[in-house]
């Protein structure tokens, strides 16, 4: 017959179960990250893109208002990971909650810009150009981290480029259409201490404009269009698509609606309507940026333009 367990064994198996089956905290710590901490502010002039070593880094000569307006996005969402695992899309301003919280040491955190693709909120998008920031931060459980005390910085990778940039300084890259009878095309003019390009149009009078050949890689590429607008009216937004063997055709892109007198900025990407479109053995296609727009009956109608660019890096 076995001998029965003595009292100190009952004791120190008891305190083991009851030490083993104590609950994980699941108290958790929370991210807060506002709208700021991602774009450029306007009214402080600070912004976490960081283009101070842009022209050095990819080639450029980009002057002082174009380096502005690399900096001219409207994210309106995050990705967020934190210590490895990814916490999903957040739309900003934001509060995230994190359980995975390592105790008495720092989080690895990576925030990625997001924006509505096209202009629909419901198609979210990373935005691909930047270098994936990794950030330091102090997680507690039951207690606030806030971004803005952890600043972000971001900047454009290497193999960014952007053939083509308008900022109306002292120009327009856009003419009337060949085909149509409207004359009008985006002049440059200061709108609100801004450069930018402006039409406007008196009644049922259109407009029917288009930039010059741009030449754009085919294959493994993101490629957007990249614009801030304000517009009393609908203006559509298309692109013309030819090669070295191949004719040129036309092909929607996408539109913007009246913005109620606010500036706003909206992103299309290109690179799937060219692939679309390629079907030669050529690496590379010609691509002219059409814009056209229509007033409205008996009213003065304004479109204003600023900070168009054709962006595009390779995928990873």
């Amino acid at each position: 017959m076995r001998p029965l367990p003595t009292l100190p064994v009952i004791l120190l198996t008891i305190t083991i179960l009851i030490t083993s089956c104590k609950p994980k905290d699941l108290t958790p710590a929370y991210l807060q990250i506002d709208y700021y901490d991602v774009n450029y502010n306007p009214q402080t002039g600070t912004s976490p893109l960081d283009v101070s070593t842009y022209n050095e880094t990819h080639g450029e000569n980009y002057d002082n208002e174009q380096l502005h307006a690399l900096m001219q996005h409207t994210f309106t969402h995050v990705n967020v990971y934190a210590n490895s695992k990814n916490l999903g899309c957040w739309k900003l301003p934001c509060k995230i909650p994190i359980l995975d919280v390592p105790e008495g040491d720092s989080s690895d955190v990576i925030i990625l810009p997001a924006f509505p693709l096209n202009g629909m909120t419901n198609t979210i998008s990373g935005y691909p150009f930047f270098n994936v920031l990794r950030k330091k931060m102090m997680l507690k459980r039951g207690e606030t981290c806030k971004v803005a005390d952890y600043p972000l910085k971001f900047i454009y990778n290497n193999v960014t480029k952007i053939p083509f940039m308008e900022t109306f300084t002292n120009s327009s890259p856009f003419m009337p259409s060949d085909t149509s009878s409207s004359t009008h095309y985006f002049q440059p003019v200061q709108v609100d201490g801004l450069s930018v390009g402006e039409i406007i149009l008196q009644g049922e009078d259109h407009f029917d404009v288009h930039t010059s050949e741009i030449t754009l890689p085919v294959g493994s590429y993101y490629v957007y269009l990249e614009m801030t607008y304000r517009v009393d009216n609908n203006m559509e937004i298309g692109m013309k698509l030819s090669t070295a063997s191949s004719s040129y055709t036309v092909h929607q892109v996408g539109g913007v609606y009246s913005t109620n007198g606010e500036w706003k900025t909206v992103c299309f990407r290109l690179g799937g309507i060219i692939n679309d479109y390629h079907n030669t053995s050529a690496s590379v296609t010609n691509a002219t940026i059409l814009l056209t727009g229509i007033g409205k009956q008996g009213e003065r109608t304004r479109f204003d333009i600023d900070d168009i660019k054709i962006i595009y890096s390779p995928r990873a």
